[in-house]
């Protein structure tokens, strides 16, 4: 394992770390080699005195099917090693019912998060009543969307639950990046996709855009914070009170 990783608080985790420190590896073992055996050549038949004839090599069938062989093996390896944990993370069977199912919209330079009301039921939404002030495009007529609540670059989650992430964009492709959760996916405007992650510590994590998406790509920066459950339910709770308030009428004075 590779000890400057961020470090790794996913379910998943660890099989991608094993992945990516195997190829790290390798790629070390394959550069050395290379770079010694280029050296060597360099320094075995360099020219030696003026008047030397060229040496025309004509090849070695040996070497050309072994340098062929060689990569195709390795590569075929690393499909099969890297087919199960690209399954377990991947393949929809594979991934547990949610606990959590939160929708996110990229936005430069923004991150929008929107949670279902406290009937658990998202309101319906369709691209043409996106607007700045209503990114998800939520449908004003439809009565269970009124109650669902939205952060900007802020996103609370339970620990230890599966949290389904539902990703598009409304503008350009951003990559939605959870250093920590081992979780990147790209967000592609007019397209949903589904990415998941269960997280066994609490603590602030970073969200981040891994996809460069314009001039102030660098500012397009969120926090993930992971709560227990008793502290999350306080949390939800708060919101869908601000929630209630703002679709309180006004009160009127009796004159």
């Amino acid at each position: 394992m590779l000890d400057w990783l961020p470090e790794n608080v996913s379910v998943f985790g660890e099989g991608v770390d094993h992945l990516f420190s195997l190829i790290y590896y390798i790629s070390v073992v394959i550069f050395f080699l290379v770079n010694a055996i280029y050296i060597a050549f360099i320094i075995r038949y360099r020219r030696k005195r003026k008047g030397d004839k060229a040496y025309h090599y004509h090849g070695n069938n040996l070497l050309e099917i072994s340098w062929t062989a060689l990569p195709f093996a390795l590569f075929l390896f690393l499909a099969f090693y890297s087919d199960g944990i690209w399954e377990d993370i991947r393949y929809s069977e594979k991934t547990p019912n949610p606990d959590l199912v939160v929708e996110v919209m990229g936005q430069t330079y923004l991150w929008h998060f929107r949670y279902p009301g406290s009937d658990g039921i998202f309101g319906r939404r369709d691209r043409k009543f996106i607007t700045t002030t209503n990114p998800f495009g939520v449908d004003p007529d439809d009565p269970n969307g009124r109650d669902d609540f939205t952060t900007i670059n802020n996103m609370n989650i339970p620990v230890n639950k599966t949290v389904l992430v539902r990703l598009s964009s409304m503008d350009v492709i951003h990559s939605f990046f959870l250093p920590n959760m081992r979780v990147k996916q790209d967000a592609v405007p007019g397209q949903w996709v589904d990415v998941w992650f269960n997280s066994r510590k609490t603590g602030e994590f970073e969200i981040a855009c891994a996809e460069l998406c314009g001039s102030g790509h660098y500012l397009m920066r969120g926090v993930m914070t992971v709560q227990a459950q008793q502290n999350f339910d306080t949390w939800i709770d708060e919101q869908y009170s601000n929630v209630l308030a703002s679709l309180a009428p006004p009160a009127t004075s009796n004159e």
